[in-house]
């Protein structure tokens, strides 16, 4: 209910007590059985607590996130009948609406190294399949999405992130490459200038793409909290990690796009790479910096820089 405690409680990344959040999904649902209970903590929008390794219960960590969750319910409500591979089936939602949990999907997460280990036929299937679902995300009713998300950031925004961080960069980039990440950062509003504006997942990283535990093809996609309108080249961004043939491939299973679609998600790719550079500078996350930084001359040459 509105203003009710419970969904205004504040999940601190670091402080969350898993016994409590068992508690609250024992009491919403005293018919799930379960023996045990392990938590995610790492997430920045929510906690997630893993049930046998079955189930997936996600809390948000406020008030707002909370909201959009709702919003992602409905989402997957759209797209489920419509994908050509599995994403969460929220089965269980409390009553208050704070929190839900699904069915795991099995599968492993499709990192960069894992993709370039799986024979060609393998890797071809799968693009196809992202492009397949990339055509029913993208074809859903843009109002499924909220427009004011904080995670739907701009080119303005990263640019304006990037001269925050410029001199933390220096440990990692030499003058020359700072150089030309400072040219990147300038030219970056007007490359990615899009005003088409549909529904994305806006966090297709290799995290939420689940290779099936065959490992020939898909086994789902998962994580759509920062799904909003936007331009559909930004759900094209990672596939550039799969290489360079990669998102080329998933366009042609996509289907029609606009001219630019591919250009553009290389340029937002390229933002993606020295975001990863500041993640593992800043301790947030561990990337491996010295082989990211090797790759960006050849990145920025292909953007024309």
């Amino acid at each position: 209910m509105p203003g009710s405690p419970r969904r205004n409680r504040v999940l601190k990344q670091g402080s969350v007590d898993l016994a409590a959040l068992v508690a609250r999904i024992r009491a919403e649902f005293p018919d799930l059985a379960f023996a045990r209970a392990t938590l995610n903590d790492l997430g920045e929008d929510h906690a997630v607590v893993f049930l046998d390794q079955a189930w997936v219960f996600r809390f948000p960590r406020n008030a707002e996130v909370a909201a959009h969750a709702a919003m992602e319910r409905r989402l997957l409500d759209a797209l489920k009948p419509v994908s050509p591979i599995t994403v969460p089936a929220y089965d269980h939602v409390s009553g208050a609406g704070d929190f839900g949990g699904y069915r795991m999907i099995a599968g492993r997460e499709l990192s960069e190294t894992l993709f370039a280990r799986l024979a060609a036929g393998a890797q071809a299937r799968v693009l196809d399949e992202l492009g397949r679902f990339l055509r029913a995300l993208h074809g859903l009713p843009p109002e499924l999405a909220a427009t004011d998300r904080p995670s739907h950031r701009d080119a303005a925004y990263y640019a304006g992130a990037y001269r925050r961080r410029r001199a933390r960069l220096t440990k990692a980039l030499t003058p020359a490459g700072l150089a030309d990440a400072d040219r990147f950062f300038e030219a970056l509003p007007g490359a990615v200038a899009c005003t088409e504006r549909i529904l994305t997942h806006r966090d297709l990283t290799e995290d939420h793409i689940l290779l099936s535990p065959a490992g020939n093809r898909l086994a789902g996609v998962i994580d759509f909290t920062d799904a909003a309108r936007g331009d559909p080249a930004f759900d094209f961004t990672f596939l550039w990690a799969y290489g360079d043939d990669a998102p080329a491939r998933v366009l042609a299973s996509y289907g029609d796009a606009a001219p630019g679609l591919l250009m553009r998600s290389r340029w937002w790719f390229a933002r993606y790479r020295l975001d990863q550079i500041w993640w593992s500078l800043n301790g947030d996350r561990d990337y491996d910096v010295a082989g990211i930084v090797q790759g960006l001359p050849d990145l920025f040459e292909g953007l024309g820089l």
